[in-house]
């Protein structure tokens, strides 16, 4: 069996050796970059749900925990509802709850519905704490929650979340922001 030479003079065991030695330093690389970074980013693989779910759980307990914390009465139902178009642009005009983004900062600021407050998922915890004080008056004011569109499962987890906090009525537009601007509906900017 001969050995076939690569202009670099490399055999492909050669070159299948420094691949393997490529892989292994920049694995150990990448952990000590991660391990530097504020927030670093878990070693196993976890889902968006998941990674939602343990920034909630703090949020939850502290809220239970707290003096502060409003007690909701034994009878108080939970209420979730999908909102059509006609009936989201109606709790938008008349201003009866709380309007939530849960599409990234950067979507929210690019375009968004009038007096719609951000509320990403993947940020969740941060923006929370920015707007607990708002949304924690009342646990039982009605909440509406839209993503991108019909696919994005972001106001369902974010509505998951917020009912997990306490919050009784936490409606979703699943028509999102694409169905809002295909229907030229009035928007909002950050500059």
């Amino acid at each position: 069996m001969t050995v076939q030479k690569f202009s670099s003079g490399l055999t492909w065991s050669g070159d299948l050796l420094f691949i393997c030695a490529l892989i292994i330093v920049s694995g150990a690389v990448g952990r000590v970059i991660n391990g530097w970074r504020a927030q670093p980013l878990p070693s196993p693989y976890v889902n968006k749900s998941e990674r939602l779910e343990q920034s909630v759980q703090p949020i939850a307990a502290a809220r239970i925990s707290t003096a502060e914390a409003v007690e909701m009465p034994a009878s108080a139902a939970v209420v979730t509802d999908d909102l059509s178009l006609k009936e989201f642009q109606e709790f938008v005009k008349t201003g009866r709850g709380v309007v939530l983004d849960a599409r990234p900062e950067i979507f929210y600021r690019l375009g968004h519905a009038p007096s719609a407050l951000s509320l990403p998922r993947e940020t969740f915890d941060k923006a929370y704490a920015g707007l607990r004080r708002k949304l924690e008056n009342d646990l039982t004011v009605p909440l509406a929650v839209y993503c991108s569109g019909a696919t994005c499962e972001d106001s369902e987890l974010v509505q998951k979340a917020l009912q997990k906090i306490g919050f009784t009525h936490v409606a979703v537009f699943r028509g999102g922001w694409t169905e809002w601007t295909a229907a030229h509906l009035p928007e909002e900017r950050l500059p």
